[in-house]
């Protein structure tokens, strides 16, 4: 780490005390720029104030979070307009609240250092243990993770017991987690989460029909859950329910334009309000999360229903803009919308990745034929 030159020193200085009581985004960037000239102490001086304030951004978090750890490089710059965390009205961010909006922008070291800080407070320190938790299963950290959990036990809420099913359905336990899920639902009938979580590893395990109307009742008692519509419009196709299978897929789309099957659920103090976080997902569970939308996308074009087909392949290609089996069927799609010229860059693009395979003859063959009718609908 390099010392501040004279000049430099004088610089920052100047601005440290011109900027003392700044909104967050510009105490971000004066950290950015006083580290950048070695002047880590006033960076990590404006850094702590900045993520104090209600308006703190996402870099803040990031910035705070590498020179915590003695770190000067890949600090980000915030923009004017930084989106607010939860503050109290004195404008100080509570600790545990403080946790899950650090937590929810990837700033673990941050985010664990302020879980530790809330399990002092009996009334925060259930729900910054399950956030601890879910910390350390999102690094890895099995044995810090069930230590956590073991703080949790002996006073169930609704974002525990989902969280705790969802960590034993990720090590591969699904058997533990869907008994947990299960005892649950005697205490906690109408919790939509649990309910969503139940029927989605219902379905997973082979057992549709089961999820069924764990699925329905998660929908009936949150409407707006978008993942428990998607889900059971896959639950429905399965069964061969093809009418009722759109219904959900499409009321899903309406709802939120991402099939995101698993979050963390976290506490931020505020009167139990629950704040979702996906998880980190491994090549694995991705691949698993787009065959699943490829079947949905395939059924919902085979029904001709091509607005909800565009979407779901769309949400596999934001992710893998290289996946030839998602390009190819988006193709289709297009070419059915009269979207010539998209539908053959989707399919020279499976041309270019993989043009000796069955897709890549099959892209050719629908670019022929697609010539051919956009020439007859241009009239020449």
């Amino acid at each position: 780490m390099t010392a501040p030159r004279p000049r430099d020193a004088t610089i920052v200085a100047a601005l440290a005390q011109r900027l003392g009581a700044a909104d967050a985004a510009t105490l971000t960037n004066l950290a950015w720029f006083a580290a950048r000239r070695g002047a880590t102490t006033t960076a990590l001086d404006a850094v702590r104030h900045a993520v104090t304030l209600a308006d703190a951004p996402r870099a803040a978090w990031r910035t705070l979070e590498r020179l915590a750890v003695g770190r000067t490089d890949q600090l980000l710059l915030a923009l004017p307009s930084g989106h607010p965390s939860n503050a109290n009205s004195h404008g100080v961010t509570h600790p545990l609240a403080a946790a899950v909006a650090a937590h929810a922008q990837g700033a673990f070291a941050v985010a664990e250092a302020c879980y530790w800080a809330a399990t002092s407070d009996g009334s925060d320190a259930a729900a910054a243990w399950n956030g601890l938790a879910v910390l350390h299963e999102e690094r890895g950290e099995r044995a810090a993770a069930d230590e956590a959990w073991r703080h949790v036990s002996q006073a169930p809420a609704i974002a525990t017991i989902h969280d705790r099913a969802l960590s034993w359905h990720r090590r591969g336990e699904s058997a533990g987690a869907r008994a947990l899920l299960r005892d649950a639902l005697t205490a906690f009938p109408r919790a939509a989460p649990l309910l969503y979580l139940a029927g989605y590893l219902a379905y997973l395990g082979g057992e549709a029909a089961a999820s069924v109307p764990l699925l329905s009742a998660a929908v009936a008692a949150e409407s707006a859950m978008a993942r428990a519509h998607f889900t059971l419009g896959l639950a429905h196709e399965r069964l061969g329910a093809h009418t009722l299978a759109v219904e959900a897929t499409r009321r899903g789309l309406q709802c939120s334009p991402w099939f995101v099957p698993e979050v963390w659920l976290l506490e931020n103090g505020r009167g139990g309000e629950l704040v979702e976080v996906a998880p980190e997902r491994s090549a694995g569970t991705a691949a698993a999360t787009d065959e699943v939308l490829l079947a949905l996308g395939r059924s919902l074009l085979e029904t001709l229903h091509l607005g909800e087909a565009l979407s779901v392949f769309d949400q596999v290609l934001v992710r893998q803009p290289a996946h030839t089996a998602a390009l190819f069927h988006r193709g289709v799609v297009l070419a059915k919308l009269r979207r010539y010229s998209d539908a053959f860059a989707d399919w020279e693009a499976v041309g270019r990745a993989d043009g000796e395979s069955v897709l890549g003859e099959m892209s050719r063959r629908h670019a022929h034929s697609a010539r051919e009718l956009a020439t007859l609908f241009s009239g020449s």
